[in-house]
Formats: C-alpha cells, structure tokens, sequence
C-alpha cells in the first residue's frame, strides 16, 4: 500500500463567519502567483494558532485563516504565537489589498519580496 501524499497547497482555512468575497480575493491573489491552495471551511477558535497549524500541516509551509475579519498568514518556521501578518478589518481593505495578502502568501512559497 502506498502511503498518502499531499499535494504541494498553501492551507486556507477559513471559519463559516468569513466573508466570501475577502477568501475569493485571497485566493486570486495567491493564484496570480501561480501557486496551488487549498481552502477548507471550517468553525475557528483561535485565527493565529489555526494558521500555525494549517502552516505545520501544509507541505509549502504556509497557512492562512480568515474569521470574522481578521486574516491571519503563518510559516511554520515562525514561533507559533507570531504570525508573518496579522490583519484587522481586513475585508474593509481595499480589493487591491485582499488580494495583495493572498499574493504575500505565494510569495512567502515562492521566496520573493512581498508587495
């Protein structure tokens, strides 16, 4: 039998409460970027411990929670209490910068500068 491989994804995970439009444009952004993702649905207690272990269980190293409206990108490589970003209000932001985080996400995989 062979063992189960995970595709190379950033993990998003987004709680039910999370805005449609402000994953949509995450997930744009980190498709510009030409990198795969993952979204899962799913009830969030806590953002930034959610997407340390989305970042500890995705084989890029990278996950992204959204509750409410606050986005929250990890690295596994951080400690898990301080995330890379932490965005308040984040669907107040313009579109322009929801899809900007999701783009910082890919390139954190890819290991260019943010924008």
């Amino acid at each position: 039998m062979n063992p189960v491989v995970n595709k190379p994804a950033i993990y998003f995970h987004a709680d039910q409460s999370a805005n449609p439009d402000c994953i949509k444009q995450v997930l744009f952004g980190i498709e510009e970027e030409g990198i795969p993702c993952e979204l899962e649905i799913m009830p969030l207690k806590d953002e930034v411990q959610a997407a340390f272990r989305a970042s500890a269980s995705s084989p890029l190293l990278v996950g992204i929670t959204l509750k409410n409206d606050h986005l929250v990108i990890h690295y596994r490589n951080l400690p898990p209490d301080q995330p890379l970003f932490s965005e308040y209000r984040f669907c107040a932001a313009t579109l322009e910068k929801q899809r900007n985080m999701g783009m910082n996400a890919a390139r954190l995989v890819k290991g260019v500068p943010f924008k």
